[in-house]
């Protein structure tokens, strides 16, 4: 049975603890993609802060969907799930923020996650921590998830050949070799400019990122907007039928005057060509 919490309570975060794998989905207002991606290491990433808030480390990856989305909506939701003789899906519909390496606040934010954690917090090629204030917590069985279904994705994974270590699907420790390699080349920075610049959808990636391509913040964050605005065409037309209703009713209403010029200009050509003097009476301080 589905039920909600306005919080996390003491089952909630016992449950949480015991998982070794999360998921956390995100998307833009208006786009083609909807992300999903898994995070391994719980016990070393996430972190609950409060009742109402959580974190998490996000490490250098292939692509930056959740950070460009939470860029510019927020919205992110995070799920854990078990399987076996009980299973249970726990998700956290949250409104998020980004914290990048580069911000002065980040290093006293992974303190605190550690404190809270009782453990290190620390991922190899780490670039940002996400924090999320909870709106909504869902919890329901997981009884969709057959008991050996985890299983039977672990050892697909493991053996699934794959010779790039940034797209491997293996365990989250190739991507901490990867990384540590990277850092050790003193590419990751060149990585992440090349990688986390933009999303699928073309959204503003880490701001790190694009500075590196030396970007015009104001500019391209506009552009986004106008790109987001023009892909909601039927909200555009709807405002814009509103508002102009809104001013028919004032106009009915005698609160505002209006008489629009085309108009005029229109039924004073009609009077040129039919002889008749033309109407000036219209007053366009009226407007």
């Amino acid at each position: 049975m589905v039920k909600f919490y306005p919080s996390l309570n003491e089952s909630h975060v016992e449950f949480i603890t015991n998982q070794s794998l999360f998921y956390v989905a995100s998307a833009p207002w208006a786009g083609d993609h909807i992300n999903i991606s898994p995070k391994g290491h719980p016990s070393r990433t996430f972190s609950i802060l409060s009742p109402k808030t959580v974190a998490y480390l996000d490490a250098t990856g292939c692509g930056c969907e959740t950070i460009s989305h939470i860029y510019e909506n927020g919205r992110a939701t995070i799920m854990f799930s078990s399987s076996g003789p009980k299973p249970q899906i726990l998700r956290l519909f949250c409104k998020g923020r980004v914290v990048e390496k580069w911000d002065p606040h980040y290093q006293q934010l992974r303190a605190k996650m550690a404190t809270e954690n009782g453990d290190e917090v620390d991922i190899t090629g780490a670039r940002a921590i996400i924090v999320l204030r909870i709106q909504k917590v869902q919890t329901s069985c997981g009884f969709a998830v057959p008991s050996d279904g985890m299983g039977d994705a672990v050892a697909m994974a493991e053996h699934e050949p794959d010779s790039d270590g940034a797209h491997s699907s293996k365990a989250q420790d190739t991507l901490e070799n990867w990384a540590r390699k990277q850092l050790e080349k003193q590419e990751l920075a060149d990585y992440q400019k090349q990688m986390n610049h933009r999303s699928l959808d073309g959204l503003p990636g880490m701001m790190s990122a694009r500075r590196s391509h030396d970007e015009n913040f104001a500019v391209e964050d506009a552009k986004a907007w106008f790109r987001k605005v023009s892909r909601q065409q039927d909200a555009v037309a709807f405002g814009v039928g509103l508002g102009i209703l809104f001013m028919i009713a004032l106009s009915l209403g005698g609160v505002l005057s209006i008489k629009p010029l085309f108009i005029e200009h229109i039924l004073n050509f009609q009077r040129r060509q039919m002889g008749i003097p033309e109407d000036h009476s219209w007053d366009k301080r009226e407007l």
